[in-house]
């Protein structure tokens, strides 16, 4: 018969705290890991939290497997609930969603950048690419897994990125002029749209009585404070109105117009259920393009104000 002496016992019992203090270190290092890998599920994900998530996520991984090294650490009998939410995120890591957010933030940026160049084309074309991305991580995250359909819709608007110099690791460059892809059909059509638009809106504001809507028209004041855009034609039909019911017909085109170092505020609202965004723009063109453009709602609306302070 084999006895235990005291100082095996002593020597038995620190080994086990011992493990049990690395199995708490692995717990630690699981359940700061797992919001993370999170994030790369994620479809509003940004740039800066990709590049956050994919740096953490290997450094914890990296970590756990050192853990896992020390003795009774991986037979110990809670390890495997720390290992579940290692390996979510290491699937997280690699699972199409990753690829498909880094192109989609890639195609954002120089959706951007075609934007500030009035390149209606390149804009509708990322900005496509970035929706269908994103969309796919929506769709297959809400069914807590990736279908067929799914791996194969993936691959082909990546491919499509990558031709466009969209690639997540940037390696492929930007195609010319000259060597563009061909654009799909309803993207063509979709630029073009925002191009006959662009042309609209180089009049400027557009009149707010409904019976006319013409471009160019004018700032007015009401000597209480804005009144809305009109054309010079409209502004005393508009004050017949405001007199017909019971209102001064006060309203004029301010003297000099809007001034120099003003601002345009364009508030786009949900017509049929809450919500409201604002935009400030530089310029009437790009105020009246802005509001005629960027549909935040299924049912939006909108309002353009003067903001005097720029």
């Amino acid at each position: 018969m084999t006895t235990t002496t005291l100082d095996q016992w002593r020597a038995r019992a620190r080994a086990a705290q011992e493990t049990d203090r690395q199995v708490r270190r692995l717990y630690d290092v699981a359940y700061r890991i797992a919001p993370i890998g999170r994030i790369l599920t994620n479809p509003n994900a940004t740039a800066d939290d990709i590049a956050y998530a994919t740096t953490r996520i290997p450094r914890a991984l990296a970590a756990a497997a050192r853990l896992l090294t020390r003795p009774g650490v991986a037979e110990h009998p809670e390890t495997p609930y720390a290992r579940s939410f290692l390996t979510t995120a290491e699937r997280a890591m690699n699972a199409p969603s990753t690829q498909l957010l880094k192109a989609a933030n890639a195609a954002r940026a120089a959706a951007a950048a075609a934007l500030a160049n009035n390149d209606d084309l390149q804009y509708v074309l990322f900005s496509d690419i970035e929706d269908r991305c994103r969309g796919l991580v929506d769709a297959a995250n809400s069914r807590t897994g990736w279908t067929r359909h799914d791996h194969t819709a993936s691959k082909t608007v990546l491919n499509h990125a990558a031709r466009w110099g969209l690639s997540p690791d940037a390696r492929i460059p930007r195609p010319t002029d000259d060597d563009q892809p061909p654009v799909p059909a309803h993207i063509a059509q979709e630029a073009a749209r925002r191009t006959e638009t662009r042309a609209r809106c180089a009049a400027g504001i557009r009149c707010t009585r409904t019976t006319c809507l013409a471009y160019g028209a004018v700032w007015t004041h009401d000597g209480t404070g804005q009144g809305p855009f009109l054309c010079p034609g409209c502004i005393p039909a508009a004050n017949a109105e405001r007199a017909a019911r019971g209102s001064a017909p006060t309203l004029h085109a301010v003297p000099g117009g809007v001034p120099a170092d003003a601002r345009y505020s364009v508030t786009l609202y949900n017509g049929t259920g809450p919500g409201r965004r604002t935009i400030t723009c530089a310029t009437p063109q790009e105020a009246q393009f802005t509001a005629e453009t960027v549909r935040p709602f299924n049912n939006t609306g909108y309002t353009i104000h003067v903001t005097t302070t720029p």
